[in-house]
């Protein structure tokens, strides 16, 4: 065998082995979630951050399935797996947070998947609104009705900012609401890395 003919059979080899790596690389991409991929889930059991803590795990469940080039890559039933990562408690005019990690998927068969999730949304909570106002408004009544009682020109006018002024303390002193996902509650999550699912997986 002459060196041309050795080197173009290696050559040959060469293409040979990438075609494969490239084709092998394309069966495999539906088992790439890309960052950016949206999951629905439904909370299994309740936090809350009144009664939670930080580095409390929990599980939630997806209940859409999630495609890739059209293709269900994750069923509904497949648990992920997450974290509370930082909690502020409701106190006097101010509402609870929490801050939570996705961190893991966990299959049926017991295999499990490292991911980086978050929520699409925060967690929104706060103190009745309409209740404040009702707060407001009634203790701004009551001070111009005591006002009228004085029987002076002035008197309404001092009586019912003497009630606002009641009334605001009041609203800014009543407890925010607690922070929660609760039980069976749908939310979306949002993957920040890519995560590989072999097909073994499945």
């Amino acid at each position: 065998m002459n060196f041309w003919q050795t080197k173009t059979k290696v050559f040959a080899l060469i293409i040979l082995i990438f075609a494969g790596f490239s084709s092998n690389q394309a069966q495999n991409s539906i088992y790439q979630l890309q960052p950016g991929t949206k999951i629905a889930l439904r909370m299994d059991n309740e936090i809350n951050s009144k009664v939670s803590s930080v580095n409390d795990t929990f599980t939630a469940t997806i209940v859409k399935p999630v495609l890739a080039r059209e293709a269900a890559v994750l069923l509904p039933g497949t648990v992920i797996e997450g974290r509370i990562t930082k909690i502020e408690r409701a106190a006097a005019g101010q509402s609870g947070r929490m801050e939570l990690k996705f961190e893991s998927l966990r299959f049926a068969d017991g295999n499990k998947r490292e991911i980086d999730g978050v929520l699409v949304n925060e967690l929104k909570t706060g103190s009745n609104a309409k209740s404040n106002a009702i707060t407001i408004i009634g203790t701004t009544a009551l001070g111009a009705v005591f006002g009228a009682f004085s029987k002076t020109g002035s008197g309404a006018a001092i009586g019912a900012g003497i009630g606002a002024g009641a009334g605001t303390g009041i609203a800014l002193l009543r407890k925010g609401k607690e922070a929660r996902i609760k039980s069976d509650e749908e939310f979306e999550i949002e993957l920040k890395k890519e995560v590989i699912l072999p097909v073994r997986d499945y």
